[in-house]
């Protein structure tokens, strides 16, 4: 695994973990930040020997969005430079939610502002009790842009855009029945459910499964030109040509048979 400074990888079993390592600084993200959360999330293989990937943290809080020194530090910049900064993180975001594996986001203390990009862009999330959410630009007169879209295809709730547009903090509970939180447990459960998926994922074929979270991301954001009932049949066709499908369709039926 390659090192870096603000985060730490591990592959273990079929899971990859990715920990934000920067608590004095309440893992709050720079420009490093986004260059390594970028590397490690390109690295996971996808060749089937990682079935999920996980992202959790250390130290208090999971998140507490963009590092504000770094801001002040980089205000200076002209708009195509920021843009350019601003599109490192959309990429990160970008990134993790077309990553072709079932991805997990572990939350715990205070999430904020783009730490929700990360958040919504995962497949499940588990918040622990404590967990606090809040999308704080505009306190500084900034708009949660580069989350948004993210944060929208996993909830349409109203208690979210209001929370975007107050900056009111809002806990687990009610993020859970917003839809932004799938599962609440304590950190000591968080690893019961990432294997509870994993036992499932190891049953499923991993070209299928990519293929099937390309598809659904593909629909959720628009991304298909074409018809799609000519996509979607398309596509089902040639995975069921594949050797992949083929294999799995023969060893199947062969099961039915024996207990016949």
């Amino acid at each position: 695994m390659k090192d870096y400074r603000h985060i730490e990888t591990k592959l273990e079993e079929g899971v990859f973990t990715l920990t934000l390592n920067r608590p004095e600084k309440r893992n709050s993200i720079n420009e490093q930040t986004m260059d390594e959360l970028l590397s490690a999330m390109e690295s996971i293989p996808v060749d089937g020997s990682v079935k999920i990937a996980v992202i959790d943290s250390k130290g208090k809080d999971f998140c507490a969005g963009a590092d504000l020194e770094w801001m002040r530090n980089t205000q200076q910049m002209n708009e195509m430079q920021l843009q350019e900064q601003n599109m490192k993180l959309q990429r990160v975001f970008q990134r993790w939610f077309d990553l072709p594996v079932f991805t997990i986001a572990l939350t715990h203390g205070n999430i904020v502002g783009g730490a929700l990009g990360i958040v919504a862009a995962a497949n499940l999330v588990i918040a622990a009790p404590d967990s606090k959410f809040r999308f704080s630009e505009v306190t500084l007169g900034l708009l949660p842009a580069t989350i948004a879209p993210f944060v929208l295809q996993r909830t349409q709730s109203s208690t979210i855009r209001n929370a975007m547009l107050t900056a009111m903090p809002f806990n687990s509970k009610e993020a859970l029945d917003a839809g932004l939180v799938d599962i609440i447990a304590s950190t000591s459960d968080h690893q019961h459910y990432v294997n509870e998926n994993l036992t499932a994922l190891n049953k499923t074929e991993n070209v299928a499964v990519g293929k099937t979270k390309n598809l659904l991301n593909d629909l959720i954001f628009n991304r298909i030109d074409e018809n799609i009932a000519l996509h979607t049949t398309r596509l089902l066709a040639q995975v069921r040509k594949s050797e992949a499908a083929s294999k799995r369709i023969k060893a199947f039926f062969e099961s039915i048979d024996k207990k016949a």
